[in-house]
Parts: C-alpha cells; structure tokens; sequence
C-alpha cells in the first residue's frame, strides 16, 4: 500500500512539474503578455494626427473657410445643418485612441520608464485639447477608461478644469525629462526620432498654445513670460526643424483629403473634386502677392487647360464663396459667366504632401508676437518676432530636392525675401493684433482645428457666413448622438447648462 501512495505522488508530481515546464515552453515570444511601451507609441502618435487632420478639411477647415465645397453632397457642412450624427467618428475615434494612451502611461509607470511616460502626458494633452477647443466641456480624468468598473460612462469636466489640469500634465511631463537621464531614447519614436529634448519643446510649446488659448479668460502674463524669459526651464522650438510635424513613411495613412494618385491630365491636382479653396483664402494671399498661393491653390481647370493650349495665357486663381445651396451656385454661374472649373482647387504641393504639422514653429512665434504686442511681460520686438513667424511659414515650403517649381511648387528664399521686404507685410501699431491673428490663419492652412480655434478666440479674419446659411458660422462641435446618451453627460447638462444640450452656435470656455 505504501508503495503504491508513492507511486501515486510521483506520479502527481511529475504530472504538475510537466504542466509547468510546457507552459514556459509554450509562451509565444511574438505574442506577449504585456506590450512594452514602445510598441503602442507609432499607433498613438498617428492616431493623433488623424485627431486633428479627420476634420480638416470637411468641417473645421470649411468653418473657417479655408476650404468651400460646392452645393450638393456636401451642402449640409456647407450650410450649417448639423446633429449629433454629424460628429460620431471625431468623438469616437479620440476616446478610443485615450485608452491606449492611457495604457502607455501606465506601463511607463510601472517600468520606471519616465520618457515614455512623459510622452504619453504630451500625447493625452494633445489629443484632448483638440477635443476640448471643439466640443467644450469633456471627460478628462476618466476618457478612455470605459473599461475600468464604474467608470463606463466617463464623467465630464468644465473646460475652465480641463485646461488647468492640461497644463498640470504638460509641466509634469516638462518636470520628468528634465530631469530624465539624457541617455534615454523612445524607441519606435515617428515623431522625433527618440529625442526627449524635443519632445520637452514640444511640450512646453504646447504649454503657450494652451495658455494662450485661455487668455482672454483670465491673465496667464506670468505663466507665459515664464515659458518665454527662461529658455533653459522651459525649452521650446527655437527653428523650424523642432516643430511638430509628422512624416509618413506609407500611403496608408496619408492625409486622406490631400493625397492623390497623378491625373492623367499632368496637372498634378483633382479637378472633378467637390471641395474648392475659398474665397477667402484666394484673396487674402492674392491681395499681397503671398507666395503661399501657389503652394495652397492651383490655378482654375478652365485656366490651366487655355494654358496649356497657349503658354502666353495666364493662370487665374479664383476662391469659392463658402456655403451656397445648389441653387445659389448656379446662379452664380450664371450671372458672372463662369462654371465650376472657373474656381481653384487644392494645390499640387498639397496634394502630394506627405507631412502634417501638428504645431508649426511659426504658430509660436506668432503666439510670442501677439504676447509681446499685449504687454504679457515678454522679452523681444513684436515686429521683429512678427516677420519672424511669418518667415518660418514660407520656410516650411522648401524645394523638393532638385524638382522644378512648375512641378513641385516651393518658396524660394528670393521670393521669401521679397513678400517679407513689402511695406504692407510690416507690423503695424494700430492692426498689429489683427495681423499676427490673420498670419496664424494662413500657417494652419491644413489644420483647420488650430486655425478654427484661433478665429474663435480673436475674430480675425473677419469671415462672413453663406447668403442663407441655416445658421451662424459653427463655434462648437455638437456631442456624437451615441454620447448624448452617457447618463453622465446628461446629468451634466442638467446641472450646468440648463437642461439644453449645447448646439454649434453655443460658445465654448475660452471665447470671449
């Protein structure tokens, strides 16, 4: 009996030491457990400029007119008829792509990884600014934890808390790679490269954006000075090459309304497109001779086919007013003459643009100008600073290796020298705020999210809504129809706005 409980024993524990040593030799190494850090940086990094470009151009951009789109498919953007529908994918996508954010910050935590967690305080605060500047008040703390018990449905935020919690989180990020051992990478980094002293100018830049942004809410004088006066604390881009700009290395994430396949025509650009430049946009450059017009538009259909036909014609550049029903648009043909290739489309530069600039040095510049002009305590000439910004603007236009201007568009530093040299290009006392608002409206050519909350904070330029559009120009996104259902948001709505869910006509925090 003895011999047979023996037996028995060995033969359980022979049984439970296999059972442990083929489960360390089935562990898939390709498949595991726990995803370092590194691997969830490319799909965030990504992912937040896909916040920011998936309204570009179909709603941001066409509120603040840099983009029109002809009557017809588009005609409900156009003229304002928006619901909760309108916006289902732009909350939808963020909130999802927060929870791995999220979980990049808690895996740097638990790793003793500061860099990467840094990285993803300046992710998370990039991705829900945007959201903040366009739906207001939002989840803030608890965005993307919808998997965590309890906190299903996210609970809401006033946009005041948002953006003093933002900028905790941008100093606390500031705080961790300053003090982070400069040996430190960030592997797998599409942004810069690994470099962590970039990514702290890119955090302390988006520091100005957001404290800026509150301004005319409450005085941020000594906050900015700060940032501006005390370059070794507080660095931040100091030439184009550190700004935030993303290039893509596939077609697969390429801007999903500039890029393009060649027409067979060699124009390089889409004619048979909806979507026209506006008319806003055309003039403005048009009036100064802004050599950012042939990098923005490219001459008319009408135009460029005469031209090719006869070299001695000329290109015409020609803007579309904004938000015209079907009908309206045919009249318009009609009474000047003119069709629909009468008007200019997105130029070949755009078109085959492989970059997008999440914050360009020329917006901080710019920022700085306009912190100087208003007496914020900043060290520096406003009209020197000015010139500046709007020169790193036309630098981000370089030419493309050796390919011609005719078929690559660029800005040459002749040309830049002479747009800059003009009388009227100087800052002016009396206009310099208008001035240094309408600069930031043309650098953000395609971010229409920045230069859409840059309008509604100044008022510059001054743009005029469609003859019969069915509401004022949009201040606010509307909350996706699926979130208008959050019992937290309802709630919230409840206590703090009276009972009515906010529409596009309902001013956010930070406008005045």
């Amino acid at each position: 009996m003895k011999k047979l409980i023996y037996f028995s024993l060995s033969i359980l524990s022979l049984t439970f030491g296999s059972c442990k040593d083929f489960e360390e030799i089935n562990i898939n190494p390709n498949n595991p457990a726990i995803v370092p850090p590194e691997m969830l940086l490319p799909p965030i990094i990504s992912g937040a400029v896909s916040t920011m470009t998936a309204s570009g151009g179909s709603r941001a951009g066409q509120f603040v007119q840099h983009i029109a789109y002809l009557g017809g498919t588009s005609e409900e953007d156009g003229r304002y008829n928006l619901t909760g529908a309108s916006f289902r994918e732009e909350w939808n996508g963020a909130m999802r792509l927060i929870k791995d954010v999220n979980q990049l910050g808690l895996l740097a935590q638990q790793n003793q990884m500061p860099h990467y967690e840094a990285v993803s305080l300046i992710c998370k605060v990039y991705i829900l600014s945007i959201m903040s500047d366009a739906y207001g008040d939002i989840p803030y703390n608890e965005a993307g934890k919808g998997d965590v018990a309890g906190l299903e449905f996210p609970h809401y935020q006033a946009q005041r808390e948002v953006y003093g919690l933002m900028l905790a989180d941008l100093e606390q990020a500031n705080q961790l790679l300053k003090n982070a051992d400069p040996s430190l990478t960030v592997n797998r980094d599409i942004l810069y490269n690994g470099n962590i002293h970039a990514w702290r100018k890119f955090a302390n830049s988006l520091k100005v954006r957001i404290l800026m942004r509150q301004s005319q809410k409450g005085d941020v004088s000594a906050a900015i000075s700060a940032i501006f006066n005390n370059p070794s604390e507080y660095p931040i881009f100091e030439k184009v090459e550190d700004q935030a700009t993303l290039v893509y290395n596939n077609n697969a994430n390429l801007y999903q309304w500039f890029i393009l396949n060649p027409p067979s025509d060699g124009s390089g650009v889409n004619f048979d497109g909806n979507d026209r430049v506006s008319e806003a946009m055309v003039n403005m450059l048009q009036n100064v001779a802004d050599p950012r017009l042939k990098i923005y538009v490219a001459p008319t259909k009408n135009s460029f086919n005469a031209h090719r036909n006869n070299p001695a014609a000329s290109y015409i550049y020609r803007g579309q007013q904004v938000g015209l029903s079907s009908l309206e648009q045919s009249a318009l043909y009609e009474q000047r003459g003119l069709n629909k290739d009468d008007f200019s489309v997105l130029g070949k530069r755009i078109r085959k643009e492989n970059r997008a600039f999440l914050f360009s040095y020329s917006e901080l510049l710019l920022l700085k100008a306009e912190a100087i002009v208003r007496n914020m305590g900043v060290e520096g000439d406003a009209a020197t600073v000015y010139l500046a910004g709007v020169a790193a603007s036309l630098a981000k236009w370089p030419q493309v290796g050796q390919v011609s201007n005719e078929e690559t568009p660029y800005i040459s530093s002749t040309e830049a020298t002479i747009f800059l040299a003009r009388t009227d290009m100087a800052l002016q006392e009396e206009t310099a705020l208008k001035q240094i608002a309408q600069q930031q409206w043309i650098d953000a050519f395609l971010n229409g999210y920045e230069a859409w909350a840059s309008w509604r904070r100044t008022g510059y330029p001054q743009l005029k809504p469609g003859p019969s559009v069915l509401a004022p120009i949009p201040v606010r996104y509307v909350y996706s129809d699926n979130e208008q259902n959050n019992p937290n948001l309802i709630k919230w709505v409840n206590e703090t706005m009276g009972g009515t869910m906010p529409t596009h006509n309902t001013k956010v925090w930070f406008q005045p």
